[in-house]
């Protein structure tokens, strides 16, 4: 019977030394694939040369004094078997290779995974084949020894694939091809055709795709196993490579890409690296640095996972100083660094904060999206371990795991999760489907393991639960719309963030060990919760002995804070684990503040000295920030201190007043006060005699239009919602024939709702003279005041109120007109909302718009996003007066105030309130109510005129 065939590649140059070998192959009884007779120019010939290494049950590869490397139809010949020897997850398919050198061959010139193959030398002149090379190809011809089980664990849970774990790396297999193909050069050109240029040649490969998707494993152990055994060679035209380690931008990039280079090249240390690196002036130091280090023929392969850091968490500096190094490396032609990059869809937008690298974005990048894990690459990760592994998986669990994934974009790390608690959890070598389906599938076994984690975590340290969610909320990056991401804390900011209320660092370094899987409460190895993790901490693996200054701690995997889908009940988002889910939902204001803190302290720091000390935190602001654990010494942590040092001595300073408390108790009873406002109206006395800031409307100039703009909504179906709610169009009046309108005069408008602090100020300052005006009563179901926006005011006293703000500042301010409000309101859009045509989820302050305050409460002013022109609270909280005289139809009163002598009464109220429908809260909703009226759901916001230059 005659043997397999076996594909001959060899150098034209070499043809006669090719043809002697493939006689003697064929005596012996071995059928030889003839390509110059198979493969014919204008052919697609590497569909042809693939097609061709599949059918063949080995590769003979004839080197001759030309070597390898300048042949490039043999380099593609090699390239393809390479792929097949490489590919195969069973042992049996992969392809055999074997180097033949003649004499005037050099085994130096052969690529570094050429080298690392047993070579036979030959002389065409003896009368047999090469010694060994017979009995090495009837050997190979079936290759029936058994693929070695795998060792440890088969699966990796949340945790993404390493390098070392390419033996368990299953279902990516195709993508990593595709995704190879990326680099060097981006077509496949027929080698012969020497006259042809050659495609465009990329050194950046950007991996992308949604949260889960597992861009890292692929890099990790689908690529860096590839590229170190040669596959990129043909592609590039380089086959020796050194990889550095791959990194996390974190907060300072740079730092981090000098301690990999210091790793990969000793010849300088870190401190050294990052002194050459960290030059702003020296953007070319890093291709300078690496030209000499690197031999000829070798390439530096630098990967850069999650790149999105760069724009979450790096520095400003550091960030532009990265962008700059890449940039200028990947640039030069003479410096042999290539780019693997790995980023979320959702941050592709943000390139331009890196504008260097951007420039080169559609000339030397390549870009690969990873596409959601298929039905086959699911089955082929759940089923190739476990056989390589010795286990028997249930019938019917692969089917159940394939359905409760399908769909789902992130459905990798919760299979490999599942499989990894089935696998320890088996019953002998049987991962049960029983199990599987009494636990809720690959969701429910996810939530039911971090559940009962904390149970356990609380019954052997007390308060450990509530500890450790505090430190899980610190940990994440809250988003409005419930796309949270992972924050990467400083281990010692961490620490004090698990500690507890006293912030002890050593109790939250024992949450930080247990959640991290190293050690139990009481210190001894933890064992009993199995192998999830809920942390990690980044720097343990890059440094043997890490100082607590280069350690951070990060969440396992953002799966912990996704959200799954909406409940079909209540519209809620549901979270995968529901326990987190939920506690950050209810905790989402300590987002709002840690930003807030963050800006306050930068703020802060770039004050003068005698600056800073009127630009600390107030008492309302440090009680927002009591759970807030900056990291100590960081500037954060310094602006807190010194505003709670200065709250001290406002408390002692108040302690001296103790004649004024009692008048204050009495003060707060008389005008129907929240107990509070006692220290507000010390706060009052203290700023009238210049010691604080008065609290005076913050304004934000509005920019002219250019020529005219729209007043009114063209929609004509919000007219029969009116109807439909019982709501007379004379009260309440939309989908009217909008109007054009034009604004001349610049202005400025009030960034919020005046507050009742502001408003009370006023109040309490006119005290004592004639007609003193009184103060507005509580707004509606909540004994607050203070930063909330001031309703129970009418137009008449709204009018006081300006005139008495323009007094204090000597600035005219009045209120807008509707002309003005509605144009500052739309701020240049043309949608229902400025935000959109739907009203969406958390966007405002009404009935229906999805905020906790909804049809509750009136919401302190700016507890939602700002509009383009950054006004806050434009749609819903509370109506808001303007100036002009009410009209059924727009006629131009729109743009004008109303007149003294008016002869109606009725004024115009715009913006919607907490009570009102989602409809009324767009910017053409208009309601009238009586100059003198007051209701718990009308404030106002001021308008100041242009100043005169």
């Amino acid at each position: 019977m005659t043997s397999p065939q076996i594909f001959l590649s060899y150098s034209r140059t070499n043809k006669d030394a090719a043809k002697t070998l493939r006689e003697r192959l064929e005596q012996a009884g071995f059928s030889v694939f003839r390509d110059e007779e198979s493969i014919r120019i204008g052919d697609n010939w590497l569909k042809s040369l693939q097609d061709a290494v599949q059918g063949c049950a080995a590769f003979v590869l004839l080197v001759g004094r030309d070597g390898v490397q300048q042949q490039r139809w043999v380099g593609a010949e090699v390239e393809v078997a390479l792929s097949r020897k490489l590919s195969p997850h069973d042992d049996r398919e992969r392809l055999p290779i074997f180097p033949v050198l003649l004499a005037e061959a050099v085994f130096a010139d052969l690529p570094v995974f050429l080298q690392q193959i047993q070579s036979l030398v030959w002389h065409p002149g003896s009368s047999d084949l090469p010694h060994g090379l017979r009995e090495a190809l009837q050997t190979s011809e079936s290759l029936q020894t058994a693929s070695q089980l795998l060792k440890g664990e088969p699966y990796r849970g949340l945790s993404y694939f390493r390098r070392e774990d390419a033996d368990r790396f299953f279902g990516r297999h195709e993508e990593v091809l595709q995704a190879l193909h990326g680099l060097g050069y981006a077509e496949d050109i027929a080698p012969e055709s020497s006259t042809q240029p050659h495609s465009r040649y990329y050194r950046w490969l950007q991996i992308h795709a949604a949260s889960g998707a597992g861009k890292s494993s692929l890099v990790r152990a689908g690529m860096l196993p590839k590229i170190e055994q040669g596959l990129l060679w043909r592609r590039t035209g380089y086959a020796d490579w050194k990889i550095l380690e791959p990194m996390m931008p974190a907060e300072k990039p740079v730092a981090m890409l000098a301690e990999k280079l210091a790793k990969a090249f000793p010849q300088k240390d870190m401190d050294e690296w990052e002194e050459r690196l960290g030059n702003p002036a020296k953007p070319a130091a890093l291709s300078y640095a690496l030209r000499p280090l690197v031999p000829a023929g070798s390439a530096v392969l630098l990967v850069v996972d999650q790149f999105e850091e760069l724009f979450t968490l790096a520095e400003e500096s550091e960030r532009r100083q990265f962008d700059r190094l890449l940039a200028t490396a990947l640039a030069d032609l003479d410096c042999p660094l290539f780019l693997i990059s790995t980023i979320r869809s959702d941050f592709l937008d943000r390139f331009e904060y890196l504008p260097e690298l951007l420039k080169l974005y559609n000339t030397l990048k390549g870009d690969y999206l990873l596409p959601t894990m298929t039905e086959a690459g699911l089955r082929e990760l759940i089923v190739y371990p476990a056989r390589l592994a010795g286990l028997q998986v249930d019938e019917g669990l692969v089917e159940a795991m394939l359905n409760d994934a399908k769909g789902e974009p992130g459905a990798l790390p919760l299979v490999e999760n599942a499989l990894r608690v089935l696998w320890e959890q088996r019953e002998g070598n049987r991962l049960s489907g029983e199990l599987y389906l009494s636990k809720g599938g690959i969701a429910g076994l996810l939530e039911e393991q971090a559940d009962a984690l904390l149970a356990r975590l609380d019954r052997d340290l007390p308060k450990g639960k509530a500890d450790a969610l505090e430190l899980l909320l610190s940990l994440t990056r809250i988003n409005d719309e419930g796309r949270h991401t992972r924050r990467r804390l400083p281990l010692g900011e961490a620490r004090l963030a698990a500690g507890g209320k006293k912030a002890d660092p050593v109790r939250g370094q024992k949450i930080i060990d247990y959640l991290s899987g190293r050690l139990e409460p009481d210190g001894s190895n933890r064992k009993a919760n199995g192998s999830l993790r809920l942390l990690t901490v980044v720097g343990e693996e890059r440094n043997p002995s890490p100082t607590d200054s280069v350690l951070s701690v990060d969440l396992i995997h953002e799966t912990l804070i996704r959200a799954k889908g909406k409940d079909e009940a209540s519209g809620k988002l549901v979270g995968y684990w529901k326990t987190l889910y939920d506690y950050i939902d209810k905790n989402r204001e300590r987002g709002f503040y840690r930003d807030q803190l963050a800006r306050q302290a930068k703020e802060w720091q770039g004050k003068s000295v005698w600056g800073r000390w009127f630009n600390l935190a107030g008492w309302g602001e440090l009680r927002a920030y009591r759970k807030l654990r900056p990291e100590r010494g960081s500037v954060d942590e310094r602006f807190l201190h010194r505003s709670r040092r200065m709250a001290w001595v406002q408390g002692g300073a108040l302690a001296l007043l103790l004649g004024f408390v009692g008048q204050s108790y009495l003060w707060t009873l008389n005008n129907a006060m929240p107990p509070g406002y006692m220290l507000t109206q010390q706060q009052f006395r203290l700023a009238s005699w210049g010691l604080l800031p008065e609290p005076l409307p913050e304004m934000v100039e509005i920019p002219l239009p250019e020529g005219e703009f729209q007043v009114g909504d063209n929609d004509a179906s919000l007219a029969p919602l009116l109807e439909q709610n019982g709501i007379p169009k004379e009260q309440v009046n939309m989908g009217i024939p909008p109007v054009m309108a034009t604004l001349t005069e610049a202005f400025a408008l009030g960034k919020y709702e005046v507050t009742f602090e502001q408003y009370d100020y006023y109040v309490w300052s006119q005290q004592g003279v004639e007609n003193s005006p009184a103060y507005p009563g509580n707004p509606p179901n909540e004994n607050a005041r203070g930063q909330r926006a001031v309703v129970n005011v009418s137009w008449d006293d709204a009018q006081g109120y300006l005139q008495w703000l323009s007094i204090k500042t000597g600035d005219a301010y009045r209120l807008p007109t509707e002309a003005e409000w509605e144009y500052a309101a739309r701020a240049g859009t043309t949608t229902g909302y400025w935000w959109g045509d739907e009203v969406g989820q958390n966007n405002a302050n009404c009935l229906g718009c999805g905020s906790q305050w909804d049809n509750k409460f009136v919401a302190p002013v700016g507890s939602f996003k700002p509009n383009p022109f950054g006004l806050y609270d434009t749609a819903g909280n509370v109506w808001e007066w303007t100036c002009s005289e009410w009209q059924i139809d727009f006629d131009g009163s729109e743009g004008e105030c109303a007149k003294p002598d008016a002869a109606s009464n009725r004024r115009v109220s715009r913006g919607g309130s907490w009570f009102d429908r989602s409809v009324f809260s767009r910017p053409s909703a208009r309601y009238w109510s009586l100059a003198g009226s007051r209701t718990n759901d009308v404030g106002l916001r001021v308008l100041r005129a242009s100043r005169t230059p």
